[in-house]
């Protein structure tokens, strides 16, 4: 709890008048921020436990700020592959673009094109569509680091 001074007066007057007429109250903590104390090293051998019980699992590192506040720098994470036909507006889907980059988005709506997507934290729509040929998979699993919500 953090205790706090709550005046019923002006702050000026309650101030000239030495603080009367003012109550201490106690009002809640602030919430931490969310933080781990697992390193990079422990996450993705947790990660690849996971991946190992499936042969269509593969353990990857996210980067980039695209998907915060739900993946930070350095969250590892774990993609199964699965059928296009299968695919659900807000899936959590990887996909190869242009570039040859991996780039792991939101499945918004489908078009004539393949699925639209968008990052949580980008204010547009991806330029490209998630199709059958660059589909990876889905997000099965997700592990933050230490390093991952600085």
């Amino acid at each position: 709890m953090v205790r706090s001074r709550v005046c019923t007066q002006g702050f000026w007057v309650a101030l000239l008048a030495g603080l009367a007429g003012c109550a201490e109250v106690a009002t809640p903590a602030p919430k931490p921020v969310p933080a781990t104390d697992v390193g990079r090293v422990q996450a993705w051998n947790d990660a690849e436990k996971i991946a190992s019980r499936d042969r269509d699992r593969v353990t990857v590192i996210g980067s980039g700020d695209s998907m915060r506040p739900v993946y930070g720098e350095n969250t590892v994470l774990v993609l199964t592959k699965i059928d296009y036909t299968y695919l659900k507006t807000g899936m959590q889907v990887a996909y190869l673009n242009e570039a040859g980059r991996r780039v792991v988005h939101v499945l918004l709506t489908p078009d004539a094109r393949g699925w639209r997507v968008q990052g949580l934290n980008n204010a547009e729509m991806d330029r490209e569509r998630v199709t059958r040929y660059n589909l990876i998979g889905v997000v099965y699993a997700s592990f933050a680091t230490d390093e991952a919500l600085k």
